[in-house]
């Protein structure tokens, strides 16, 4: 008895130390347990995302999923600069002295009087040009024949871009040195365009085409020389001062039936210029992936 009490202290600190062990090593073989499940778990995942990586990696020729997303990227961004460019570089756009879009919140009266200002101004401008074959008191000189009265706006808007288009032609035959500028057409060219594959037609429901052209047929007289510079300079963006007023040459038919005894060195030549509105907002091109997703379903590159 004497001895459990001197040595009391000590058995209590040992009873209560093996109950602290005890304890202890419990909470340390259910920590073990569970860090032995994490291991698995870890190990498992990293056998299937190795899996997963060499799959992908024969799939898309030796490269894994990641680089070719970059690859994709890479190619997504060069296509969209391209696209920019065509769209700045393909576009006539209207000068603004032809546009109604300074005054577009000021009524049909005011955008009348915008055209036959402007109308005025252009026909003065070529009236006494000795190159310029239309007789400018003609209301078709200039290729196209506006109506005189009760006019809406977007007529006027219409007009005025066509006028715009004729002047612009005219100054590149007085530029290139033509003899002379025959005559002024413009034709209807949209359904011609589409069949031959420029996107002149809505890609989707409710959207305009990515593509909407102008066509001017454009008959001169010219030597070669000066005929090669004028289909240059139509097809230049940049015209007095302004950028974005590229002209397209569709189609020329070339004719000189004193060919084979020649009284002059002139070729009279038929052009069809075609002036383009783009849409960037168009869906063009239609995305065929989506299509053929529509009818299979691949398995899409892994991502972590």
């Amino acid at each position: 008895m004497k001895l459990l009490k001197a040595h009391a202290r000590f058995i209590i600190v040992t009873i209560v130390l093996v109950v602290v062990l005890f304890i202890a090593n419990g909470e340390l073989a259910d920590i073990a347990q569970s860090l032995d499940a994490k291991r698995t778990q870890a190990k498992s995942l990293l056998s299937k995302n190795y899996r997963a990586l060499y799959s992908d990696a024969v799939k898309y020729d030796g490269n894994p999923a990641t680089i070719h997303g970059r690859k994709l990227q890479d190619e997504t961004l060069v296509a969209n600069a391209v696209t920019e460019l065509v769209n700045d570089r393909m576009a006539f756009e209207t000068a603004p002295g032809f546009s109604l879009d300074d005054i577009a919140d000021r009524g049909a009266a005011e955008h009348v009087a915008r055209w036959q200002e402007r109308q005025i101004q252009v026909t003065q401008e070529f009236q006494y040009q000795r190159y310029f074959g239309p007789d400018v008191r003609d209301d078709g000189a200039f290729g196209f024949k506006p109506q005189q009265t009760n006019l809406t706006t977007p007529q006027v808007a219409d007009y005025l871009r066509k006028l715009d288009i004729a002047s612009t032609v005219a100054k590149c035959v007085e530029r290139t040195g033509v003899k002379q500028l025959v005559n002024l057409s413009f034709k209807s060219i949209n359904e011609e365009l589409s069949k031959r594959g420029v996107p002149t037609l809505p890609s989707a429901q409710d959207e305009e085409p990515y593509f909407t052209g102008e066509g001017l047929e454009v008959r001169v007289q010219a030597t070669e020389e000066a005929l090669y510079n004028f289909l240059l300079e139509l097809q230049h963006p940049e015209k007095e001062g302004l950028r974005s007023r590229y002209l397209a040459v569709e189609k020329f038919e070339f004719e000189k039936p004193d060919l084979l005894n020649p009284q002059d060195n002139l070729i009279t030549a038929t052009i069809t210029v075609v002036a383009y509105r783009v849409n960037p907002d168009s869906t063009y091109p239609p995305d065929e992936n989506a299509a053929q997703q529509t009818s299979s379903t691949p398995r899409n590159p892994y991502r972590r």
